[in-house]
């Protein structure tokens, strides 16, 4: 067994380890005090031998670590429950890198240590030691140091993620994107910061928010989305319906009377496929649908749906979907 928790361990160190890796190591680190201390140890020998290259400081802090699986157990066990055709999915989606996302900088007075959680092609919850919940969609990351909740409570953002923020109104929560800031002291809300998009889009569900960027502030009140142009600094504000934001935290896609091209672009971009109208009649801004989809549905599957409820046939030819439009009744 130490031969086997040594390997594990020498994986967690070089951020290779595996969701079992993780677990195995957490039950391990529960059975005794001892086993801790020698965590400790390997910790500081394995940082010692890397500080040369990387800079890292010798400091880390078992207790941390050990709570920070414990919350990825737990919502592996959630995500168990609620999707059983994706077990142990915040395990595998939630990453914590122990060697290179956990950046330990030496300052003058103390060491802080920073935490980034990835997601891959799934969403995942996270909870926050305040009780702020996050929901990070796919392909997205959160950043935060150990010195959370101490005297601020700051994140940084790049891609998608829905906040339900513990309310504490002597430490207000802010969400740091590339180009602008979002302070909040307590309420839900929606922010998306791709960074490859020149966007930023904020959508307010309830509570109230404050915007910044470039020397704009902005309070938005519920039902609000607003939009903000990194390239030139400008800002939109409309009253949209929040549930259509934020279905994707519940895997839905949601639509409500949009024109049917821009459906059909939005697939597109969804599933990455080349899909052609064929009928200038449905590319009409007046031909507008609503539909909720279930994101675990294929292609074919949602261009099924929207063949059985409008007048439209699709087709396939060597991987280019066509749509015609057909009066034919189904």
């Amino acid at each position: 067994m130490e031969n086997k928790i040594n390997h594990i361990i020498t994986r967690v160190l070089s951020g290779e380890s595996s969701s079992d890796d993780i677990l195995s190591l957490s039950e391990w680190l529960n059975e005794s005090d001892k086993n801790r201390d020698e965590f400790r140890r390997l910790k500081n020998y394995w940082d010692a031998d890397v500080a040369f290259k990387h800079s890292v400081a010798p400091a880390f802090s078992a207790d941390k670590l050990q709570q920070k699986i414990n919350v990825q157990r737990r919502q592996a066990d959630r995500r168990q429950l609620g999707r059983n055709a994706l077990p142990l999915i915040a395990a595998a989606c939630l990453l914590f890198i122990f060697s290179t996302a956990f950046f330990l900088y030496q300052t003058q007075d103390r060491t802080t240590e920073y935490y980034t959680l990835l997601t891959n092609e799934h969403t995942s919850d996270f909870t926050l030691e305040d009780g702020t919940v996050i929901t990070l969609n796919k392909n997205s990351r959160l950043s935060y140091s150990d010195q959370y909740g101490k005297d601020s409570r700051s994140v940084k953002l790049e891609g998608e993620a829905y906040f339900e923020v513990a309310k504490d109104p002597n430490k207000p929560f802010q969400v740091e994107m590339n180009g602008a800031s979002i302070t909040v002291l307590g309420t839900h809300f929606n922010v998306k910061a791709d960074t490859g998009s020149d966007d930023i889009t904020a959508t307010l569900v309830e509570g109230s928010i404050r915007f910044e960027g470039a020397k704009q502030q902005i309070v938005m009140t519920p039902n609000q989305q607003l939009t903000f142009s990194r390239s030139t600094n400008k800002v939109s504000i409309k009253q949209v319906d929040t549930d259509l934001s934020t279905a994707w935290k519940d895997g839905l896609l949601k639509y409500k009377s949009i024109p049917f091209i821009q459906l059909i672009e939005n697939l597109e971009t969804i599933y990455q496929a080349d899909i052609r109208i064929d009928d200038k009649r449905l590319t009409d801004p007046s031909v507008t649908v609503s539909a909720t989809f279930d994101e675990g549905q294929s292609l074919e599957q949602i261009l099924n749906v929207i063949s059985y409820s409008l007048p439209v046939r699709w087709t396939n030819d060597k991987g280019v979907y066509h749509i015609q439009y057909t009066t034919l009744k189904k």
